[in-house]
């Protein structure tokens, strides 16, 4: 039977009523979808947000730890009566009142509380060397004091007497108990005297965790930053034994290399204690370096977004048999004119799908028809007029930014010629050519000199905005000695530094290996990132650039104890012209290039670099090089695709 000879009522059955089932079918899939990622996105949320809950808990109290220890230190540092039974009045009153706390001491060096370490040598609560030690704990449930033991070996005596710093130690076992040592340093006259510190067991946080739940069956624990267990619900034998490590698990592996780091995150795999597959959440616990984990069946997780696809399902397969009887009765009362519009709608759709927008629906047809067509030619008249204004404002925007890199590129140039004269006129002064300076003025010259030569390439860095279309770029690498780049860094800003009234210091250890890399892009990218610290540093703050070795890289480090970023910021400080918000552009200034262009030295340099910051807190820039660039031309022009100088950039 041909075509034309199929009643119009059953063709319209067959194409209306199967395109119905097509377009439900497609919607319903779609709806589905998104709601269940919804509902599954939000049980990940909700176990995230309560892992981050929990790790918040943890590390106030162990802020709140550090700083009793802390006011121990401070008040023995000015403490002058040289009274050795008020101190320990001290620390007894200390533990009494932290029923928290699990032991108080302090500890001086050798005659460093009254000079007479030897009248109480071997006497009680003392050790055979006499000296201010007492350790007033109630490990067992009475409260004693005791010598210190192990002083001269062990971490929490050591580190803070060696890194004269606050110290948080790795957990420890001690007479049965699992505990970990908050340790501040005493110094008098910049000298280290001896400590002060508080004693915390970890029972307390196996109590707290091991009674949360997530879900139905979900469980909680928590490590340290090495991975070992501080808690757990069912294997209290693991707690101070079992690390991470331990399980053998590629997944668990990788959460324990994030832990250590500090990061949060979570896997999927299986749970060693129940055997069943699991999501586990971990989220870090700043102060101390510790992490909440939190562990739930994948099952129960996602039990809701299972029952909520089912239901979804059925509902949308009810809707579908609807919606196709719909057509079927449609379709029965339509007449034959109904299949030219149907036709032609199809030639426009098609021609819309393309881009076409300029075909239009006909009109000359049953008056009962007719507001179809009409009102599809007022839908394609709108979508035409939006498809208009969307490409004006795109050429707009096109327009106005071929208008920015004009202008950076204009005034760049511009710069360049009375920047050239001001180094030239320089050098020969500083050459002598034009008469004797002393030693004096012949280093405030190269001072001069050498500022000329990083404004030159402060003035390439907006050039770049114009060379980079061609994403040609040339490097010179060489062997280089990162102290010596740190050093030219600070002689070149060491004149801004004390304007500001602010003290800059390096850390860099004696037996650093050289490097890879162009010397002049690293002293511009640290050139700009001091520049930073300088501007967001209040008077009186300390700038420190520190680089220490890794395994495969050198670890370089600008910290600054100035006004700090918000954390929500910080993703986007990378970004070209980015800047932080108008009020801080106007204080600060800047033109939101210098970072953008420290990352791109940084990547052509094959390392990393990121930023850790809290508001008030102060900013650390870290950077990350690789020692060599493996197997690569380690000297000589080498062209490499993006950005190269560096300019002032708000942090």
């Amino acid at each position: 039977m041909k075509m034309d000879d199929v009643p119009l009522k059953v063709k319209l059955i067959l194409y209306i009523g199967f395109s119905v089932l097509i377009v439900m079918a497609a919607t319903t899939a779609i709806i589905i979808s998104t709601s269940t990622s919804q509902h599954e996105e939000l049980a990940y949320t909700k176990s995230i947000e309560k892992a981050s809950n929990y790790a918040n808990q943890f590390n106030s109290d162990m802020q709140a730890n550090m700083a009793i220890a802390r006011t121990i230190e401070s008040t023995l540092t000015v403490y002058n009566s040289s009274d050795r039974d008020e101190v320990n009045d001290i620390l007894r009153e200390v533990l009494v009142e932290n029923p928290n706390l699990i032991g108080t001491y302090t500890g001086f060096e050798p005659n460093a509380f009254d000079g007479r370490d030897a009248e109480f040598a071997g006497t009680e609560g003392y050790d055979s060397t006499g000296r201010l030690v007492p350790y007033w704990n109630k490990i067992g449930g009475t409260m004693f004091v005791e010598p210190l033991i192990d002083y001269e070996s062990s971490d929490y005596y050591q580190l803070p007497k060696q890194l004269e710093q606050e110290v948080l130690t790795e957990p420890y076992l001690y007479q049965g108990e699992l505990i970990v040592s908050y340790v501040s340093p005493i110094m008098r006259e910049d000298e280290f005297v001896g400590i002060g510190g508080v004693d915390v067991s970890l029972n307390y946080i196996d109590e707290i965790v091991s009674n949360v739940t997530a879900f139905e069956a979900g469980y909680a624990f928590t490590t340290s930053n090495k991975g070992m267990l501080l808690s757990h619900p069912v294997h209290k034998e693991w707690i101070g034994t079992q690390t991470l490590s331990d399980f053998d698990d590629p997944e668990i592996a990788r959460m324990a290399e994030d832990i250590l780091v500090g990061q949060g995150g979570h896997i999927e795999t299986i749970d060693p204690t129940t055997g069943e597959n699991a999501i586990i959440f971990y989220e870090p616990v700043r102060t101390g370096n510790y992490s909440f984990i939190l562990v739930i069946p994948e099952d129960d997780m996602l039990a809701d977004v299972t029952a909520l696809r089912n239901e979804l399902i059925l509902i949308s397969s009810l809707a579908l048999i609807f919606m196709a009887g719909a057509a079927y009765l449609v379709a029965r009362s339509i007449t034959r004119p109904i299949n030219e519009i149907v036709s032609n709608f199809e030639d426009i759709s098609d021609s819309a799908l393309k881009g076409d927008l300029d075909r239009r629906a006909e009109t000359e047809v049953e008056v009962d028809f007719r507001k179809i067509p009409l009102g599809l030619n007022e839908i394609l008249d709108s979508l035409q007029t939006y498809s208009d204004e969307l490409e004006e404002a795109n050429e707009e925007l096109k327009s106005l930014d071929q208008m920015k890199d004009v202008f950076l590129s204009n005034v760049s140039h511009e710069l360049r010629t009375p920047l050239t004269s001001i180094k030239g006129y320089t050098q020969n002064v500083y050459d002598e050519s034009l008469g004797d300076i002393n030693d004096q003025q012949k280093t405030s010259l190269g001072t001069v000199i050498r500022n000329a030569d990083r404004l030159g390439r402060l003035v390439d860095s907006l050039l770049y905005i114009s060379k980079a279309q061609a994403e040609i770029i040339e490097y010179d690498f060489k062997e280089c000695q990162m102290a010596e780049i740190m050093s030219n860094t600070i002689m070149d800003t060491i004149m801004l530094v004390e304007a500001n009234d602010l003290h800059i210091e390096k850390k860099i250890p004696s037996d650093l290996p050289t490097i890879e890399a162009d010397k002049a892009r690293l002293v511009d990218m640290l050139n700009n990132l001091v520049d930073n610290a300088i501007k967001f540093t209040p008077r009186g703050g300390i700038i420190t650039l520190g680089v220490y070795e890794e395994e495969r890289y050198l670890h370089l480090t600008v910290h600054d104890t100035g006004i700090g970023i918000p954390k929500e910021l910080i993703p986007n400080l990378f970004r070209k012209f980015y800047q932080i918000d108008s009020s801080i552009r106007r204080k600060y200034g800047g033109t939101g290039l210098g970072l953008y262009i420290c990352k791109k030295i940084v990547d052509a340099h094959s390392g990393e670099i990121w930023i850790e910051s809290e508001t008030d807190q102060g900013t650390t820039v870290h950077i990350r090089l690789p020692k060599s660039r493996n197997g690569g031309n380690a000297s000589g022009n080498m062209e490499v695709s993006g950005s190269v100088e560096v300019n002032g950039n708000e942090e």
